[in-house]
């Protein structure tokens, strides 16, 4: 349904996109537009339908067809889980700066953020009760130099930036020897821990308190004096409010309301910082306003209040430094808003949209005599939501060729290159030949080595997840689980905590070590384990008792899967038998489904239709996603996958110019001709080889294996054939990893003999390739496989990846061979969503936690940052897609051992898709 077609739509929605994209850009910096709330009128559910389709049609003007045209928020997305005590500026702050347009740059809040940090501890202490907390401890902990040092504590904690590695110079004392206690005490922790503290805090008094043209605190409280810190100064702020927060429900509202403003205040100050520009290039992108798209429920309800505090927060502000760069514009019932005394509005109720519009093209200084700012309050007729109404046109900045950091470095280059020629008095001349690229894509290696580090208040020894001469690896981390598992039911028992089930589907790892451990299971296992372990301590800590503790069983559905459909079966009726006792008995989704069979697709669909929530973790298959709206697959794609396999078989420089390896040049070409072997009994292997042979061309060969007509020999000597007629062949592996073993030991038994041979292959050769099964010494072996995390050491890798690399090495071992095996990132990301599902469930309605409410959550827009990269699912999430944009990688071995070859997609939802791939900057396919 498109905005509603009222009289003076067209010339309003005009307006609108003038305002947020104006043609003068200094407007954005000097001319502060009035906030419009649209009164859309009707009653009860009908009331809120208007407002959502008035507010669907701006947000979708916002919208580009991949992303977002304009830095907007919309603060009331999501059902609040506390209505009327909701900070709505929270939302705001943390939405606009998220997925910025392209090559313009990231919106940085550093101001808002630091106050947001500041304003939820407040309201997290403040919610003890006072006979756990007194008002006296609630003040002390509210201190000033308490909140630098809880502050500054975080900040160390986060991997990424000096302070963090400033302190890893100075180890706590843990009492190992005189010296090294007297040498940290006395030298370390003065040096790289207080003195960085001390420098951390005078930067941001100096930022927010002393400086003449950004001090705002202190121009906001008309301080005379700015003695202290800032924490001192903010601490006599936050410490009355908090107090006020345990009072009565008007000293309540009073306090959120001076709370809003503070967070509000501090937005605009970051907003004033990323101000339009003509020099810079940041500034120069910054050619458009912020918007803030408001639902306005009846003042009565809870949601109201919330409106009506921000609406009031904001008068407060208004024209300060900041403001003219933001839009409100809010639709619904707001007619009985409240105004504070002696900040009042002067209230236009016209109603026509067109008079409005032209208060937005041309908006008015203030109302005479008063000076009040203007308030633009349109009504909308019943009649007018009769009907389609209005497609509204997207507003369309102009995309920037190059991004901001990238003009920056051409800027310096260019300079740079004038100063070099003006000195030595000549112009430069540039080298390089005009061909492209071709030495062998043999990747780059990356240090990955971790520092072990165990996980906070978690009762776990380390090495723990190392199996024993008595016990393998798969049987320790289910033991391990089974330990957590008691302790979440013992806290139910005793506590009367939270506490749900999840299942874990797995399949058999062979008691037969000659075989290997090559399904991912243990990998897969370890990451649940990490999970659940981490994630039970934070809800067990948790003081809103919002999150919840889950128990995991785990199930081994047999080699191959081959019983999961029955195990389904099973888990549907448990779930249905005791979703009535609510209790750790309840069962509220399910994880696992690492391979992509005909049995796993079965049981998928039985899951489903059972109205059981279920996130795979490496099913890959297209098919998989067609298993009911309770699946979500985790992992990339077989479509894309072949299509990023068959682009680098392509265009990739991965066949060597000889046969013989001891001949090799290091320079290569591409594959002209591809062998594809599959399993046409196998979903997955049937799937992405017939994909790869489509998407590679014609010149594409197929061989089906293992079949009852081929065994191993076979298939080696009838891929040896094509390679002699064709050099630049390359082998595409679709097919399990028992049968690409047995192929390995007949080729040598052919014609090709120890001849350089390049093979591609899935994420199915992963632990087998991890565990040293194709080692350096097959030096005629171009080996390259898929994967879906970057390995361990990667510098792109984000924040949450690597503190699990951390954990896992703590816990498995710094030597353990499947570090970067993708399956425990992304067992441990499918256990994390379905456990913030269900956190979300039990928030929404406390204690009720059952597969309906979790999979009600999964239907959200989930955005969360994920071992093994970004994991953002679109609300609904039509058909069971993967993650948009799911990181994908592919590794080559080489006499140095595992490289990064290839990586495409979203490692980080703070950062951009890497879109390029190769020396030659080709384009990484993007979902289909």
């Amino acid at each position: 349904m498109g905005f509603p077609n009222a009289v003076g739509a067209t010339d309003f929605l005009r307006a609108f996109r003038s305002a947020v994209f104006p043609s003068n850009w200094r407007l954005l910096n000097s001319q502060t537009v009035p906030p419009v709330l649209l009164r859309t009128g009707g009653e009860g559910e009908r009331a809120g339908q208007r407002s959502k389709r008035v507010l669907d049609a701006l947000e979708e003007s916002l919208k580009t067809p991949d992303g977002r045209a304009v830095a907007f928020a919309r603060p009331q997305r999501h059902r609040s889980a506390d209505p009327g005590q909701d900070l709505l500026t929270l939302h705001v702050g943390r939405e606009l700066p998220r997925d910025p347009s392209k090559r313009t740059g990231r919106l940085k809040l550093r101001d808002f953020d630091l106050v947001d940090r500041l304003v939820e501890e407040a309201r997290g202490l403040a919610a003890q009760s006072p006979d756990e907390l007194s008002d006296r401890q609630l003040q002390d902990l509210l201190g000033g130099a308490t909140l630098r040092n809880q502050l500054y504590e975080r900040r160390v904690a986060e991997p990424d930036g000096l302070p963090h590695a400033l302190a890893q110079l100075a180890p706590p004392v843990d009492g190992s020897g005189v010296v090294m206690t007297y040498v940290t005490r006395v030298v370390a922790r003065p040096l790289f821990y207080r003195l960085p503290r001390r420098l951390w805090s005078w930067r941001w008094k100096r930022r927010l308190l002393t400086s003449r043209r950004y001090g705002w605190y202190r121009q906001w409280l008309n301080l005379a004096r700015t003695h202290g810190t800032f924490f001192d100064r903010i601490s006599e702020v936050l410490g009355g409010q908090a107090i006020a927060l345990r009072g009565n429900a008007q000293d309540q509202q009073n306090a959120l309301l001076e709370l809003e403003k503070l967070l509000l205040r501090a937005m605009l100050a970051d907003l004033h910082r990323a101000h339009s520009g003509r020099v810079g290039p940041w500034k120069r992108r910054r050619r458009t306003r912020r918007v803030v798209l408001l639902d306005l429920p009846a003042a009565a309800e809870d949601g109201g209040k919330d409106a009506n505090r921000f609406l009031q927060a904001y008068r407060s502000v208004y024209r300060v430094d900041g403001s003219a760069s933001l839009l409100v514009v809010g639709a619904g019932q707001p007619d009985d808003y409240v105004e504070v005394s002696g900040q009042r509005w002067h209230q236009e109720r016209a109603e026509g949209l067109a008079a409005e519009a032209q208060y937005l093209l041309t908006p008015p200084d203030g109302h005479a005599g008063d000076n009040d700012p203007w308030l633009l309050l349109p009504s909308l007729a019943d009649s007018d939501f009769d009907g389609v109404g209005l497609a509204v046109a997207r507003v369309q900045p102009p995309t920037p060729v190059l991004g901001p950091r990238a003009e920056s470095s051409v800027q310096v280059a260019v300079v740079s290159t004038a100063v070099v020629a003006l000195v030595l008095g000549a112009t430069p001349i540039w080298r390089g030949g005009s061909g492209e690229d071709t030495r062998c894509l043999d990747g780059s290696k990356v240090s990955d080595t971790v520092v072990p580090e165990a996980l906070r208040n978690v009762d776990a020894t380390q090495n723990v997840l190392r199996g024993t001469a008595g016990k393998s690896p798969y049987r320790t981390v289910v033991e391990q689980i089974e330990e957590v598992n008691n302790k979440a039911a013992l806290a139910a028992e005793r506590r009367g905590a939270t506490v749900r089930t999840v299942v874990y589907l797995g399949s058999s790892v062979s008691a037969d070590k000659s075989k290997g451990e090559y399904n991912g299971a243990v990998a897969e296992l370890r990451g649940v384990w990490l999970a659940q372990i981490r994630l039970n301590s934070e809800a067990a800590k948790d003081p809103q008792n919002e999150k919840v503790q889950l128990i995991v069983g785990v199930r081994d559905s047999g080699k191959d899967f081959v019983n999961a459909p029955a195990m389904a079966d099973d888990i549907v009726e448990e779930t249905r038998a005791n979703d009535q006792y609510q209790d750790h008995r309840t069962i509220v989704g399910v994880v696992g489904f690492a391979e992509s069979r005909y049995k796993t697709l079965q049981a998928a669909r039985k899951l489903s239709a059972g109205r059981v929530p279920l996130i795979s973790t490496t099913a890959t298959a297209d098919e998989m996603q067609t298993a009911g709206q309770y699946y979500r697959p985790m992992a990339p794609g077989n479509s894309r996958e072949s299509q990023i396999a068959a682009d680098f078989a392509l265009s990739g420089s991965v066949i060597e110019e000889k046969d013989d390896p001891e001949e090799n040049s290091g320079y290569c070409e591409s594959a002209v001709q591809a062998v594809v072997v599959s399993d046409p009994s196998d979903l997955y292997s049937k799937e992405i080889g017939g994909q790869f042979a489509g998407r590679f061309g014609d010149e594409a060969k197929r061989i089906g294996y293992p079949d009852r007509d081929t065994d191993g020999s076979d298939v080696a000597r009838r891929v040896c054939a094509y390679k002699k007629q064709e050099r630049r062949t390359v082998l595409y592996w679709a097919s399990r990893v028992e049968s690409f073993n047995t192929f390995l030991d007949n080729y040598n038994n052919t014609g090709c003999a120890y001849q350089n041979l390049t093979v591609i292959a899935g994420n199915e050769l992963t632990n087998a390739a991890l565990a040293g099964e194709y080692t350096p010494a097959l030096n005629w072996l171009r080996l390259y496989h898929t994967a879906h995390v970057l390995p361990v050491g990667h510098p792109q890798a984000n924040g949450e990846a690597k503190r699990f690399a951390r954990h896992y090495a703590y816990y498995a071992g710094e030597d353990d061979p499947w570090r970067s095996d993708g399956h425990g990132p992304l067992g441990y990301d499918a256990y994390r969503v379905l456990s913030w599902a269900i956190d979300g469930a039990n928030a929404s309605n406390r204690g009720e936690v059952n597969a309906a409410g979790v999979k009600s959550k999964l239907d959200s827009d989930i955005e969360l940052e994920g071992v093994s990269g970004a994991i953002m699912y679109p609300e609904g999430n039509a058909g069971s897609k993967p993650p948009v944009d799911k990181g994908f990688v592919i590794v080559g071995y080489t006499k140095a051992g595992p490289q990064l070859v290839l990586h495409c997609g979203k490692f980080s939802v703070h950062k951009p898709s890497v879109d390029k791939w190769g020396p030659n900057g080709l384009d990484c396919p993007k979902d289909e």
